[in-house]
């Protein structure tokens, strides 16, 4: 016999509180010697002997009564041939959980780990009564309730014949509480949790431990499906700039790959496509337990959108094996310019007159800004002008952090612009030398906006005279992209979010230098711009399962083509603008192209989460019912006899309820008893 609450076992120390009362209230009456006595003294005895046998006889069931109760609290169940003697618990209560996480799409010898594990249903559901209720989970990050009813091994059978591995990982933690809630809601005395599952540790993530705190238990049987050999390898994640490139422009992708074996090394190929071209084709090592990140360099040769996919040769574990990726190329960059007047010479660096340049350039004054022309602009250039409010401040801050560029000129009227934009504490003057000059600072390696200038151009550019600029002081060094002769900051870059800002201590009127008129303001403006974007946070797309946020506006009916073929259509919603419009998640990777009418307005890559599941990290099937707050567990391994466990664990069975209407018999019988002694008190009193 064991218990399921042995802490009630110490209740056991209330037996002690009527043997107290017991010796303490016995009454000792002195003796008189009195001559007629003697003739009562043989009834007397014998009435005594009497009274004290009915008073050890209250006093052994009230000890028994307390013991039963104690004892009924404490639940305690008995196994072998003791529990026939106990009637059965009727029909039960089931909950199958089935884990189709990625990871149990490992091949083993026997098939993939999920076609090992639903193989096992079929001699579990032999184990059950015609009159079992059974509900039928498939569970990842989610749960699916694929037959909820009275046991029909037929039909719970069909319901798994076409199910299949996800593309998602595995939430343990959350599938248990699912599998207990559905149990909590039955009335039925037994319940049982069968849960088949490779019990990956990664799948306790924010696993909540539910400790069984109800008051009927919920016997739990795990079923472990492992890989004997875990060894795996993966393309853990590619990043690519979140920023269009432009065309003539060249991107860089990372390309993340680990090693999950602990004790030897992973040699693999892998190939890179975009757009059906192999652009790079490479042999990886990489040591037990480590990670390599690979460079692939992808030329925009035309505008559109870029669809590439990163692949390595195909193991146990496919999920992994190939990741895909988007890049967006612009014919022109749309490039919003803020001023109010002065800024001739800048508007036409921007957008030459004729010219076939890189930029489609708008202009507005500093009082017409409004957040529309922000959601069409790539980056915005703030000129000379009467300067911004705050809240447009506000807006371009925004802008920038949903990834956008701005590149603001360190003029007088920006100055409170640049200190709010700015993340470090700044102090800017802006000084006059017309009786002299100040010059750029030739670079040690120059910035990359600065790549399309050869070295004579470097040197010319050095050479320009500055009459008039802002002097800046609090910038980080490493912020820092050109400087003065002074040492001042002559252009540096921040990041704010996803985006970028260029401050810039330019003053795009020819009296302030000689730079407006030099041809080096062209492209030297130009490239700032264009540039700015690059090396931005990185983007990996979204994961399955994810909502996808399209923010492009709604000019027409959406529609959204998924991976697996289907489509997805809405109609325009001129009210969801500044909250995009949410695309239905993809169920498997590969690419989500959105169109606006007959526009291809977005591509969006879809990708597994391989940092979850990847490394086949097993848990041992206790440890994770320690960690589920699982207490009444039994673990059947595949090698093991899963009807003859399953008849074991369900073997002992508690009897706190006989134990509690056995102390409810004694303490009714101590009543009687009572009540008689009373009784019989009153008559020899009245006698």
């Amino acid at each position: 016999m064991n218990f399921l609450a042995p802490a009630y076992l110490l209740a056991l120390a209330a037996v002690a509180v009527p043997i107290l009362i017991h010796i303490f209230t016995r009454r000792r009456v002195p003796e008189v010697p009195w001559g007629s006595i003697r003739f009562l003294r043989p009834a007397d005895r014998r009435s005594m002997a009497r009274i004290n046998i009915r008073r050890l006889l209250l006093l052994a069931l009230r000890i028994a009564g307390i013991a039963l109760v104690a004892l009924a609290l404490a639940r305690p169940v008995v196994r072998g041939s003791l529990a026939s003697l106990f009637p059965a618990g009727g029909s039960r209560a089931v909950c199958i959980l089935l884990d189709r996480s990625y990871s149990m799409g490992v091949e083993t010898d026997g098939g993939t780990a999920f076609d090992r594990a639903r193989a096992r249903i079929e001699p579990l559901l032999a184990e059950l009564s015609g009159g079992d209720r059974v509900a039928v989970v498939l569970f990842d990050t989610a749960a699916e309730v694929v037959y909820d009813g009275e046991r029909d091994a037929g039909a719970i059978l069909a319901a798994l014949a076409g199910a299949s591995v996800s593309w998602r990982g595995t939430d343990l933690g959350a599938a248990v509480a699912f599998g207990r809630s559905a149990l909590d809601r039955s009335q039925r005395e037994t319940r049982e949790l069968y849960v088949l599952s490779d019990f990956q540790r990664s799948g306790l993530g924010a696993a909540r431990a539910a400790r069984e705190s109800n008051e009927r238990p919920v016997r739990a049987i795990l079923l472990p499906i492992q890989a004997a050999d875990p060894a795996n390898a993966a393309i853990e994640e590619v990043s690519t700039p979140r920023a269009a490139l432009h065309r003539g422009e060249t991107a860089e992708i990372k390309i993340v790959l680990r090693n999950a074996a602990p004790d030897r090394e992973a040699r693999f190929p892998i190939e890179v496509e975009a757009s059906g071209r192999r652009v790079m084709e490479k042999e990886i090592a990489i040591r037990p337990g480590g990670t390599a990140v690979e460079t692939a360099v992808i030329r925009a040769d035309r505008s559109g959108w870029i669809e590439g996919v990163v692949r390595k040769r195909a193991d146990r574990l496919a999920a992994d094996d190939a990741r895909y990726f988007t890049l967006r190329v612009r014919e022109k960059a749309n490039v919003l310019l803020v001023s109010d007047g002065g800024g001739f010479y800048l508007e036409q660096a921007l957008s030459p007159a004729g010219g076939e340049g890189d930029v489609a350039l708008a202009t507005r004054g500093s009082r017409e800004l409004v957040s529309a022309d922000l959601d069409r602009a790539d980056a915005v250039v703030l000129g000379p002008g009467r300067g911004l409010e705050r809240r447009d401040v506000e807006l371009l801050r925004r802008f920038v952090a949903a990834g956008g560029t701005a590149l603001v000129l360190v003029l007088p009227e920006h100055a409170g612009a640049v200190e709010r934009l700015s993340r470090a504490a700044l102090s800017i003057e802006f000084a006059d030398m017309p009786q002299g000059y100040f010059t750029i600072a030739r670079p040690e390696r120059p910035p990359g906006f600065l790549a399309p200038f050869g070295e004579e151009d470097l040197s010319a550019l050095a050479r320009l005279r500055f009459r008039r600029a802002a002097f800046v002081r609090g910038a980080k060094p490493s912020d820092v992209l050109l400087s003065f002769s002074t040492g001042n900051p002559f252009v540096w870059k921040e990041r704010l979010g996803g985006g970028a800002v260029v401050f810039a201590c330019i003053d795009p009127r020819p009296e302030a230098g000689e730079l407006v008129l030099s041809p080096f303001f062209l492209p030297l403006v130009q490239q700032i711009v264009l540039a700015a974007g690059a090396g931005g946070a990185p983007g990996d797309g979204v994961l399955v399962g994810e909502p996808i946020i399209f923010a492009g506006g709604a000019r027409g009916e959406i529609a959204a083509r998924m991976p697996d073929g289907s489509e997805w259509r809405s109609a325009p919603d001129p009210g969801a603008g500044a909250a995009g419009i949410a695309v239905p998640p993809a169920r498997e990777p590969g690419f989500v192209t959105i169109t606006v009418g007959a526009q291809v307005e977005a591509i969006v890559a879809v990708n597994p989460d391989c940092r979850r599941e990847s490394d086949l990290s097993y848990l041992a099937a206790d440890e994770a019912a320690d960690s589920l707050g699982l207490e009444h567990r039994t673990a059947v391994g595949e090698g093991s006899d899963l009807p003859a466990a399953v008849r074991a664990a369900r073997e002992g069975k508690e009897i706190a309820l006989p134990l509690l209407l056995a102390a409810i018999a004694v303490l009714a019988a101590e009543l009687a008893v009572a009540q008689r002694s009373r009784e019989e008190a009153g008559e020899s009193r009245v006698g």
